[in-house]
């Protein structure tokens, strides 16, 4: 090799300097891009779980025209003091399943930090009040079958409204004391963009499930609470068991929640999917106000977006209403 030759290599090789330049652009690129591309998965699983509450809207008015226009059967869960029966028999999950319409264990929301829903647990299943006995094993196979949501319904379409607004021993989670699944004609007072068949759910650290082989999935409410007693009457929805599953927020509170996520999708009557967020930062949407206000001060995240009040007489209760 002669002396011309090694100076244009000598001139064709990197510095250590002009490597440590180029490596520190390929990391500021990198620092650029992964959040764009991290919302843009985010975005992706957002719009799926839009997709999923869709279908289960779009299957509830279906399954609505063939059954005298109820539009599920009840919710999921095989307690008789609580539902209309077994959970592989009776409950909008069966009704899916039973139709050939789609699997909701299937149908997860991608991004919830819950993956099962409370009511699989052996306990609760098994509970004093069980339409049938159902051995862990039993459990395990309904869970491969897709009996399964890590979403929740709402009170309305599970329950419809109390049997007498004003009967204050009668329990809103308890089948003696309601309507029953909702129907075509307690829709009539309001808007059926405003009334919630289905959300993202409310998912505390606490609550967890074992089953399939699986200990401790994190496990989300079934169905919300209904309506909070205000003296004499049933008043506001309690829709604390909503919760957000998508976003991300700094400003959370993490406490029982264990989590930063900040908007939930909603699904209405009328099928359409609405964004709330979670304003507050608290990890679910319910009151933000203390127990004594429950039932009665404005929702914090949802206020004018959702209703809460009386189906059959779309009264809406307020601060100032009872």
């Amino acid at each position: 090799m002669d002396e011309r030759t090694a100076i244009v290599r000598a001139h064709r090789a990197f510095t250590l300097i002009e490597l440590l330049v180029v490596i520190a652009i390929i990391a500021l690129l990198i620092s650029i891009m992964l959040p764009g591309l991290g919302a843009a998965r985010e975005t992706a699983r957002q719009t799926k779980c839009a997709s999923n509450l869709r279908q289960f809207a779009t299957f509830s008015l279906t399954y609505s025209n063939d059954n005298r226009t109820y539009y599920c059967s009840g919710p999921f869960d095989n307690r008789a003091r609580s539902s209309y029966g077994p959970i592989d028999e009776a409950g909008w999950i069966a009704d899916m399943i039973k139709a050939n319409a789609g699997k909701p264990g299937d149908m997860l929301c991608p991004s919830a930090v819950g993956r099962a829903n409370q009511n699989l647990s052996y306990t609760r299943v098994n509970d004093s009040t069980a339409f049938k006995k159902f051995s862990q094993s039993d459990l395990d196979e309904l869970f491969k079958r897709g009996f399964n949501s890590n979403y929740t319904q709402s009170w309305y379409m599970a329950y419809t409204e109390m049997k007498n607004n004003r009967n204050t021993d009668l329990d809103p989670k308890r089948v003696s004391g309601v309507i029953g699944p909702l129907s075509d004609k307690y829709l009539s007072m309001v808007a059926p963009s405003r009334v919630p068949f289905f959300a993202d759910s409310r998912s505390d650290a606490a609550d967890t499930v074992n089953v399939s082989g699986q200990n401790n999935i994190r496990a989300v409410k079934s169905v919300t609470d209904g309506p909070v007693l205000l003296g004499t009457i049933f008043g506001r929805q309690d829709y604390a068991d909503f919760g957000p599953s998508h976003g991300k927020s700094s400003l959370i509170s993490f406490g029982d929640k264990g989590h930063d996520k900040i908007h939930g999708n909603f699904v209405f009557a009328d099928a359409h999917v609405g964004v709330m967020s979670d304003t507050n930062r608290d990890g679910e949407f319910g009151w933000g106000e203390s127990d004594t206000q429950a039932g009665q001060a404005p929702y914090p995240d949802i206020e004018g977006k959702v209703f809460g009040g009386h189906l059959s007489s779309g009264a809406f209760w307020t601060q100032t209403k009872e």
